[in-house]
């Protein structure tokens, strides 16, 4: 029509051959946003292990201190002179003494745990323990001595008692778990220095129990043991004097009948790099 004029390239206008913009296909950027997706899940995967195992490092450092607080409030009442604190006596002797007699069937006077140490039950179970312990005669102890081993006791009894409550049950759970792994390797460290030679001792020096493999319970082919997991953070060298030492060891029959087989080497362990000595750092530890 006069007087109107159409544009040479309309917005509805379609672009054909080499006029047509380039761009990924759909199946490529889908498979990119999957594996921006993954990436992201693992990172949460392992941020949420993280949190939770800082939680349960805390939970037990809270349960360290409140029962260090219930000590001290069982001690509200007494008063300290000017003369220095006297120390508990650790008396295997009078510990066992005490134990089997405030848990023998015939003694009705126990100590409550819900109740402080100060309480007017939990004196009363401290003085019957106290006048039966003084009165045995295969016992030769001062009352001191006693109350204190008496005192020692109801702290385990409230020990246990807190930890059976359902709110701290996998708190409790975790604090064995991780003291018993603890004395696994303490024993491993014990072990592997008794058979050193005189030219691995330089690199042996400064090990400690943390640089040690975990031990864990395990099953397989039908047969129990250990599952081996070793520290992320130890070094190859370190590692490898470990596995030559295990070797010596597992050579000698008594350590054999001894111990559990180690079944195989599982994942590395998840424990935390530790604060370690500056003198053996650089050997002992993975250089990330």
């Amino acid at each position: 029509m006069a007087g109107r004029r159409l544009p040479f390239n309309s917005p509805s206008t379609p672009l054909h051959g080499r006029d047509q913009p380039l761009s990924a296909s759909p199946q490529t950027g889908e498979k990119k946003l999957l594996n921006a997706i993954s990436g992201l899940s693992r990172q949460l995967t392992q941020f949420a292990a993280d949190v939770n195992e800082q939680f349960t490092s805390v939970n037990s450092r809270l349960l360290s201190i409140e029962d260090r607080l219930a000590t001290l409030e069982s001690k509200n009442g007494v008063e300290e002179t000017n003369s220095k604190k006297r120390r508990r006596v650790h008396n295997p002797k009078i510990a066992e003494a005490v134990r089997r007699l405030h848990n023998s069937e015939t003694n009705c006077n126990r100590y409550e745990p819900e109740q402080g140490l100060t309480s007017p039950h939990n004196e009363a179970v401290t003085s019957y323990l106290l006048g039966a312990m003084s009165a045995s005669p295969d016992l030769h102890a001062d009352n001191d001595d006693i109350v204190s081993a008496c005192k020692t006791y109801y702290e385990t009894v409230r020990r246990s008692f807190r930890y059976r409550q359902p709110d701290l049950a996998s708190q409790a759970e975790a604090v064995k778990s991780s003291a018993r792994s603890r004395a696994r390797r303490k024993r491993l460290l014990e072990a592997r220095q008794s058979v050193l030679a005189e030219d691995e001792v330089g690199l042996w020096k400064c090990a400690t129990i943390d640089l040690m493999s975990d031990e864990e319970d395990g099953i397989v082919g039908g047969v129990s043991g250990w599952i081996v997991r070793p520290p992320s953070f130890r070094s190859q060298e370190l590692t490898e004097l470990c596995a030559t030492l295990q070797s010596r060891l597992e050579a000698i029959p008594k350590y054999r009948a001894m111990h559990h087989r180690r079944l195989q080497n599982g994942p590395n362990s998840d424990r935390m790099l530790v604060t370690y000595s500056s003198e053996a750092e650089n050997r002992h530890f993975m250089v990330l």
